[in-house]
């Protein structure tokens, strides 16, 4: 009897976790691309340094590098004359010399169980291998992606001038 009950419940259930399952990886694959725009207009205002979004639909995969290296700040005649030795060895910090570059930001993502269907960049359907640039003032050029799962979910992710988000659910 109670295995009965246990196959019953489990036929009832299982077309709902399955559901869920499906959902789940459609979700995960948009929050991917959120997260990476996100991570990009951050890293912009932060390193005070343009960053690119690469959106390549054909290796399905999310890419946030630099535009180009910052150069070192170079110190200048009085940071050279205000500057003492440090009195005591324990006071000493972690922070970079201001004449000392910050390490390069890359983050490379590669989506699983869905796609980046298309990619719309100000109002016009891109190409392959999209790019979304980040202004240091954490500006950048609207665009929406499309992301499709397996089973015809469709997530469709828009983003304004001002790197503001809106994620809507679709189905087809």
């Amino acid at each position: 009897m109670v295995l009965a009950i246990i196959g019953i419940v489990t036929i009832v259930a299982m077309p709902s976790l399955v559901k869920s399952i499906r959902g789940n990886r459609l979700r995960m694959g948009a929050r991917a691309v959120v997260m990476a725009g996100t991570y990009a207009h951050k890293m912009a205002i932060l390193r005070n340094q343009e960053m690119k979004l690469v959106l390549d639909r054909e290796g399905n995969r999310i890419t946030v590098e630099q535009l180009r290296q910052a150069p070192a700040a170079r110190p200048s005649d009085q940071d050279f004359a205000d500057a003492s030795p440090p009195s005591d060895s324990n006071s000493a910090t972690n922070a970079p010399s201001p004449g000392t570059a910050l390490p390069p930001v890359n983050l490379t993502r590669t989506l699983d169980a869905v796609r980046l269907d298309s990619v719309t960049v100000n109002r016009k359907k891109e190409n392959s291998n999209d790019s979304i640039i980040y202004q240091t003032n954490g500006r950048c050029t609207p665009y929406e992606v499309k992301v499709v799962d397996e089973y015809g979910g469709i997530m469709i992710i828009t983003v304004d001038a001002v790197a503001s988000v809106k994620v809507r659910q679709e189905s087809e």
